[in-house]
């Protein structure tokens, strides 16, 4: 009995990588002070993408988390709004960008947004060599998106939850060809108040 007691209070009091987020999963990174590493195969070493978690707090219609973004070309940061499978982005303030729809992918699985249509095209499992998946099991969603103008290219994406982007690949000449891997995750903490 003490066990359970012991147990339950734990679970009551959480940890500070847990945040209640609601009934469905959200296919982003969320996590304060997570960092995500991409590279494209063949690319030189220096060419790779960080993505880092800067902030992470609930408000009153899910979770706004801020991202900064950092390779070779520069440092940038956007903020998104997390609920029930959306990822929406915002820019300048109120004007909100869709990245997923509310309800993906189960409730919806097809939707236009940024001059392409974006549909799910397939779950997949997800083993990634030298990546530490947040859930050993989880299991990805391969969405296709497709220009509606026919000008554009034709990509996949393989997100996972609580990660979002795990791979992308491009339709060249017909293969889909890999621009886009997550070969690293972690945790980084942030500097201490003060310190840059």
């Amino acid at each position: 009995m003490k066990r359970l007691l012991a147990a339950g209070l734990l679970l009551a009091a959480g940890c500070d990588r847990m945040v209640s987020r609601g009934p469905a999963p959200v296919y982003a990174s969320w996590e304060a002070g997570q960092t995500l590493v991409y590279a494209r195969p063949g690319a030189e070493a220096g060419q790779r993408l960080q993505v880092r978690v800067k902030s992470s707090r609930p408000g009153p219609d899910g979770l706004t988390v801020v991202r900064t973004y950092s390779s070779f070309t520069g440092v940038s940061e956007a903020t998104f709004r997390l609920r029930d499978g959306l990822e929406a982005l915002e820019l300048e303030g109120s004007t909100e960008m869709p990245v997923t729809p509310e309800g993906f992918p189960d409730r919806v699985s097809r939707w236009e947004e940024r001059g392409f249509v974006n549909f799910v095209v397939g779950r997949a499992r997800v083993a990634i060599p030298g990546v530490k998946l947040p859930d050993p099991d989880a299991v990805g969603i391969w969405v296709e998106s497709v220009p509606v103008a026919f000008r554009g290219v034709r990509r996949r994406t393989l997100l996972v939850p609580d990660l979002g982007e795990v791979e992308t690949l491009n339709l060249v000449d017909g293969k889909w060809v890999t621009v886009n891997r997550l070969v690293s995750q972690g945790f980084t903490d942030p500097p201490p108040e003060g310190v840059k």
